[in-house]
């Protein structure tokens, strides 16, 4: 019988020692081989580097709005409950590979509020603003993470997939945010209604020397 497919998303404290290097390390390898192969090029000729969140992957900044910067951090805006595109559908770039395979929380309880005076509140509150992560590949969802089960674990709020979800050279993408809703701070303003979700996608970027960077 075959294997099936193992999408699941795996806190980083319940990966035995030495997995996380081996996920990375099967997925590069497995990357480097399809780039070379659509691409026609030796492994030689490419580079692997750490994927960007506003030049490769063309995340928003807040709501719909396109990001200037590559920062991982996005605002929700509004009171949504439910999945939110945090990049629309966009198109990955010629002959440019992603392998997307965790998720790291920057943030102390994963996300902050837009008004100072509720920063300590919402960081205590131990929320995240976040709980769910899909990626839609080529007009399919290829991954749900859950992300609360590395919220378990305060101190190493990161986790991975035993698998990636491939975004191959002119696919369309899709990354989309579960967001639970405002956060109730317990001030007389009432509930946060713009909330910072600090999330690192784990990934990498194969593609040709020099497109880039030229090691």
């Amino acid at each position: 019988m075959a294997n099936p497919a193992l999408t699941q998303l795996i806190p980083a404290e319940e990966l035995a020692p030495g997995a996380i290097s081996a996920i990375r390390n099967d997925v590069i390898n497995a990357l480097v081989a399809l780039a070379a192969r659509e691409l026609g090029l030796p492994p030689e000729k490419l580079v692997v580097r750490d994927v960007r969140p506003f030049s490769d992957l063309q995340l928003y900044s807040t709501g719909a709005v396109d990001s200037t910067s590559d920062r991982w951090g996005y605002a929700a805006t509004g009171t949504t409950i439910g999945f939110v595109a945090i990049n629309g559908t966009k198109t990955m770039g010629d002959q440019r590979y992603v392998a997307l395979f965790g998720v790291r929380d920057r943030g102390a309880a994963g996300n902050v509020a837009s008004g100072s005076a509720t920063l300590a509140v919402v960081k205590t509150a131990n929320k995240p603003a976040v709980s769910l992560i899909k990626i839609n590949v080529g007009g399919a969802d290829k991954v749900i993470w859950d992300l609360t089960g590395m919220y378990a674990y305060t101190s190493k709020m990161a986790a991975f997939a035993p698998s990636a979800v491939i975004i191959p050279q002119n696919s369309t993408f899709v990354i989309s945010y579960y967001r639970q809703g405002s956060l109730e701070v317990g001030t007389t303003t009432g509930p946060v209604t713009d909330e910072i979700s600090w999330l690192q996608l784990v990934g990498v970027v194969v593609e040709p020397r020099g497109k880039v960077i030229s090691p």
